[in-house]
C-alpha cells in the first residue's frame, strides 16, 4: 500500500494552484500498460502522430519496455497523490555506449516519457519525477543523463541544470516500423 502523500497548501505555482507533495515510487513490471500510457499521452499532448501511428508505436515499445524493465535496463517512477490517483511520471532506459575522453563510463542513461496528467500539471510533479530520477542516476554512478525536451518541459530541464548538446539527427524516408537494409 501506498504511504499517503502530505499536502502542506503552502507553496504555490505561477497560477496560484496548491503544490502538492505527492509520493514518488517506482513503477512495478505490471504497471506497464500505465507507463505506456504515459509514453501515448506525452507524443499525444506534443501534436506528435496519428492515432493509429501512436497505436503502431505502442505496439512497438510493449516488449521492448517489458524485456527493459525485466533486465533492469529500464526504471519508471510514479507520482501517487493523497487520494491513490497517478499524477505523472517518468523513467530512465540505460543503454551500452562506448565511452569517450570526457566520461569513462559505458552506459547512457536516456530519459524517457515524463508525462504529468492534465489535472495535475503546473503542481511541481515532473520536478519531483525529474529529481528522483536525477538521484538515482548520480547513485548509480553515471556520469551524465540525456533527454529530448519538449516546448512545455524545456524551462523545467533548463532550471535542473540541462543544457543543449552538438546531437543531431538524420530521418529516412520510409515509414516508421520500416526496417533499414543491412
Amino acid at each position: 500500500m501506498t504511504p499517503p502523500a502530505r499536502n502542506t497548501g503552502m507553496p504555490t505555482t505561477d497560477d496560484q494552484r496548491p503544490t502538492t507533495d505527492f509520493v514518488i515510487r517506482e513503477a512495478a513490471a505490471g504497471e506497464l500498460d500505465l507507463i505506456l500510457h504515459h509514453r501515448r499521452s506525452m507524443f499525444r499532448d506534443m501534436g506528435e502522430g496519428t492515432t493509429e501511428e501512436l497505436d503502431r508505436m505502442i505496439a512497438a515499445a510493449r516488449p521492448m519496455f517489458a524485456k527493459a524493465i525485466e533486465n533492469g535496463s529500464y526504471h519508471h517512477w510514479l507520482a501517487i497523490d493523497e487520494r491513490g490517483s497517478v499524477a505523472g511520471g517518468g523513467g530512465v532506459l540505460l543503454c551500452p555506449w562506448p565511452a569517450n575522453p570526457r566520461e569513462a563510463c559505458t552506459q547512457r542513461a536516456v530519459i524517457l516519457n515524463v508525462y504529468t496528467e492534465l489535472e495535475f500539471r503546473r503542481r511541481g510533479v515532473a520536478r519531483q519525477v525529474m529529481k528522483t530520477i536525477l538521484e538515482w542516476v548520480n547513485a548509480h554512478g553515471l556520469a551524465s543523463v540525456n533527454l529530448h525536451a519538449s516546448d512545455e518541459g524545456r524551462s523545467l530541464y533548463e532550471s535542473m541544470g540541462f543544457k543543449p548538446t552538438n546531437e543531431m539527427r538524420l530521418r529516412f524516408g520510409r515509414q516508421s516500423g520500416d526496417r533499414a537494409i543491412g
